[in-house]
């Protein structure tokens, strides 16, 4: 017996006590409230594309500032993203994501688009049938990056993104989280007018296969429209992207106070954050300039485009590794500080000929390279509404095309050219 005890419960004993210290820590961690963040496209998957910007960049960018709010004001939580870079993810390993991690709340942001250039405001999704067609065009809009992927068909059991039977499937489902995610959503809208300023569309459902498999309460926000002059410039800003994710911190302090309240557990005092004074005073002018943009009358046709010659000039280096592939324009010749905007088509790995099909039967393009890839661009002015004009003409065969600048050698950013374009 003497044996036994020395030689065999001793030990098991300090293993036991061992495992205690090891495991604790690990199943405390288990136990806090998860909440997953999803910056919506990326990679080759750009989203809705703006004047001069891309959606996945703006999406990508609210969804750091606000997991950096999070992670800074609540210990009690743990903040998951699917995206943190600019890489491309299929819808269903983002909700894999979700469900890998147990997650208590799921958040996609997304940024929204419109054929109308009027269009503008702020709208929350939740899963449910689309009983709008509004409400399905953006379903089907969101959902239509699995036809990127390969075999879509049998990968996602069958559902077409494009097909509005597709969607009835959704009419049948009970989802659970419904009360949860419609009370999250209603806090976000909220939100989005007394912090953000923005105009609210409300709390919608609609088809979304993100959120339909994803198990836990989960939500698609919409932060604006990209297609609209106003709101592009705001979303694009580094104020505004602060701005929409501020927002939805605030909806997220009531929610989890909400579920911490309800599960029993002790809730962290965190105070919402409040809108700065300019902000509120400024809500009218930015309104007012919303108004401006949606009753400037749009030109869709091109009134004049530059006629190219047949010779092709030298190819200029730009910082070393940027290249311009230019042809010479007969039009006014610009200062070496003069900003010239151009529109980009698309980029590819390999250098295309003349005649590619890819050109769409699109005379005068010209290519520029940049980080290893060949980007193909259309028209050079110096006025960004003729640059703005010249790409709604090509929408119709190009619609990811975007507006980009350089100033003498330099490509400018995405927030340069908006300060341009003010």
């Amino acid at each position: 017996m003497k044996f036994i005890k020395k030689y065999f419960l001793v030990p098991q004993c300090y293993i036991a006590l061992i495992s205690l210290f090891v495991l604790t820590p690990l199943v405390a961690q288990d136990t806090r409230f998860t909440v997953v963040l999803d910056a919506g496209h990326g990679g080759h998957d750009p989203g809705a594309m703006g004047s001069f910007s891309r959606e996945k960049d703006i999406n990508l960018a609210i969804e750091l500032d606000l997991g950096a709010l999070i992670e800074q004001n609540f210990k009690d939580v743990r903040v998951v993203y699917t995206r943190k870079t600019d890489k491309y993810l299929t819808l269903q390993e983002r909700a894999d994501v979700v469900n890998d991690h147990h997650a208590d709340l799921f958040i996609c942001i997304h940024t929204n688009s419109s054929t109308s250039p009027a269009a503008f405001g702020t709208e929350t999704f939740t899963l449910g049938l689309a009983k709008s067609k509004a409400n399905l065009d953006v379903a089907m809009r969101e959902n239509s990056v699995i036809l990127l992927e390969e075999d879509y068909r049998s990968k996602y059991k069958g559902f077409d993104p494009k097909s509005v039977d597709s969607y009835i499937m959704f009419e049948f489902m009970q989802d659970k989280y419904i009360d949860k995610s419609v009370e999250f959503s209603a806090a976000v809208q909220k939100q989005f007018v007394s912090y953000g300023g923005r105009t609210d569309h409300g709390v919608r459902q609609a088809g979304f296969w993100v959120l339909h498999r994803s198990a836990c309460p989960s939500v698609l926000v919409e932060v604006g429209f990209i297609s609209n002059p106003a709101e592009e410039r705001f979303l694009i800003s580094e104020q505004g992207q602060k701005q929409m994710a501020t927002a939805i911190y605030n909806a997220f302090i009531d929610y989890k106070r909400g579920h911490d309240k309800k599960s029993g557990r002790q809730s962290n005092i965190v105070s919402k954050i409040e809108p700065p004074v300019q902000n509120i005073d400024s809500q009218q002018e930015n309104q007012n300039k919303r108004v401006t943009e949606i009753h400037k009358p749009v030109e869709r046709e091109v009134t004049r485009r530059p006629r190219v010659s047949e010779t092709q000039k030298s190819v200029e280096t730009v910082k070393t590794s940027v290249t311009v592939k230019t042809t010479s324009v007969e039009t006014d010749q610009p200062t070496e500080s003069a900003t010239i905007f151009k529109v980009q088509l698309f980029a590819s790995r390999v250098e295309l000929a003349k005649d590619a099909a890819d050109f769409k039967g699109v005379p005068g393009i010209e290519f520029f390279t940049e980080n290893r890839y060949f980007k193909y661009t259309f028209g050079s002015e110096t006025d960004f509404s003729k640059i703005e004009k010249i790409r709604r003409s090509i929408l119709s065969k190009f619609p990811s095309a975007f507006i980009i600048a350089f100033q003498g050698d330099r490509k400018l950013t995405a927030r340069e050219v908006m300060k341009l374009t003010k």
